[in-house]
C-alpha cells in the first residue's frame, strides 16, 4: 500500500498529474495582480514554463508586458518555486 502511494505521488511530477498542478497554478494570477488588472485578465495556461494571460484589449497586454519581469518573480514567490519563467499576454477580448 505505501509503494503504491509513493507511485502516485512521484506520478504528480509527470503526465497528467503534472498538468493538473500546472491548472492549479492558474489562480495564483490573481493574488500576484491587483484588482483593477484581474479585471482585465484571465490566465490561460502554463506551457513550456510560459504563462499564457488573455487580456481584455491590446493596450492592456502591451501596458502589462512593461510589468512582465515583476509578475513573473512574484508568481514564482507565490508558487512557492520557479513555475514559470515568461508570461505572454495576449488580447483575447
Amino acid at each position: 500500500m505505501a509503494q503504491r502511494l509513493r507511485d502516485i505521488l512521484e506520478d504528480l511530477d509527470t503526465g497528467i498529474g503534472r498538468a493538473i498542478k500546472l491548472c492549479g497554478m492558474l489562480g495564483l494570477w490573481e493574488r500576484v495582480v491587483d484588482e483593477r488588472v484581474a479585471k482585465h485578465t484571465q490566465a490561460i495556461k502554463i506551457s513550456n514554463r510560459t504563462l499564457h494571460v488573455s487580456t481584455s484589449s491590446s493596450t492592456w497586454a502591451q501596458e502589462l508586458g512593461f510589468f512582465k519581469k515583476d509578475f513573473i518573480k512574484k508568481f514564482n514567490k507565490e508558487a512557492g518555486k520557479e513555475v514559470i519563467c515568461d508570461i505572454r499576454f495576449k488580447s483575447g477580448g
